[in-house]
């Protein structure tokens, strides 16, 4: 076990960086060496530091931080949890994408049933997980669909890209548009619930056997549940007011984990129709699914230690810094 030093940080943190520079974005040491502010000797003694330690072999790949991950999982009661090095904050969410995706093709079993959220974690998530592994499973979005464009990334596209990668077997399902521009949210709603093939997909997607969402912050500028609420005249200031810390398959939670529950946002709960965070909970507290939360960074740190407070997941895929963030002191230090 390594103390924790900002020397040792400083050299983490560049040797994650050297690795991504050279491998996953092609750069020549000279350039990674003016963009980091060293030497060229620096990055060349760097990358062979982080090949001998095993952040890269043949291809691209950082090692988990097992010791780290073990804590967050018996902190939290989690089934299992995954840590990635915290290296630049714009490759965070490839970099948990990515590792997500390794797991779950560790996890997943035929004749399973998968529900996701959407967002550009999810995205990369995706885009990671191995071309031609065929698996009889079927996949649900855990969301639908609607006129107000409040996500970045739809969930039936991820869906149909998901079950292009696990073809010829796999099955995707989709919810479609609900519109809710015009008159009463519950009558739409109800409408919308009333189709008997939309209500069977809409039954399925709440008892999936792995669920996979990301966490959101308090932002207005990203899309979801914040952006929506923007648009509908209640700032983010007001939100934080009401008590919200963050969303999570894109519904407002409080600290403790729960829905956040205000008058000024009643009808915007209504208009948005998703697996509710009670049932996430339901399948995250079962022996029989898991609940996989991904999310990392810091500005998703309160939010993250919510839904942990909450009970709305079972595991946990984040980066080393995050993962110190979350644990008690004692059991924070960095392990390689």
């Amino acid at each position: 076990m390594l103390p924790k030093s900002s020397d040792h940080d400083r050299d983490l943190r560049e040797m994650v960086r050297c690795v991504q520079l050279f491998f996953g974005e092609h750069e020549p040491q000279t350039e990674i060496a003016r963009k980091l502010g060293v030497s060229q000797s620096r990055v060349s003694r760097l990358l062979k530091r982080a090949l001998d330690e095993g952040f890269y072999s043949v291809k691209f790949s950082f090692p988990p931080m097992l010791q780290l991950a073990g804590s967050l999982a018996n902190s939290f009661s989690l089934r299992d949890a995954l840590v990635v090095p915290t290296g630049e904050l714009n490759q965070l969410k490839e970099d948990l994408g990515r590792a997500t995706a390794q797991y779950f093709e560790r996890v997943i079993a035929n004749e399973a049933s998968v529900g996701l959220s959407c967002g550009n974690t999810l995205l990369y998530f995706v885009k990671h997980l191995k071309e031609g592994a065929s698996k009889k499973i079927k996949i649900y979005p855990l969301t639908a669909e609607t006129s107000l464009e409040w996500t970045d990334i739809s969930p039936n596209t991820l869906v149909g890209m998901m079950t292009a990668k696990f073809r010829p077997d796999a099955k995707g399902y989709s919810l479609p548009a609900q519109l809710v521009r015009n008159g009463s949210a519950e009558r739409n709603r109800k409408s919308f619930l009333d189709n008997p093939e939309i209500k069977k997909i809409w039954d399925r997607s709440q008892h999936v056997d792995i669920a996979l969402t990301g966490i959101g912050a308090v932002d207005s500028r990203s899309p979801g549940f914040c952006e929506f609420a923007s648009r509908n005249g209640i700032s983010e200031k007001k939100l934080e007011k009401l008590g919200m810390v963050g969303e999570f398959n894109y519904q407002p939670i409080d600290e403790s984990g729960n829905e956040l529950v205000a008058p000024e946002l009643e009808s915007l709960r209504r208009r948005f129709i998703g697996v509710p965070l009670t049932q996430l909970r339901d399948l995250a507290q079962s022996r029989a699914s898991l609940v996989i939360a991904i999310a990392g960074g810091p500005e998703k740190k309160r939010a993250i230690k919510a839904a942990l407070a909450g009970g709305l997941f079972n595991v946990l895929v984040t980066d080393q810094e995050t993962a110190q963030f979350l644990l008690p002191v004692t059991n924070s230090l960095p392990v390689l």
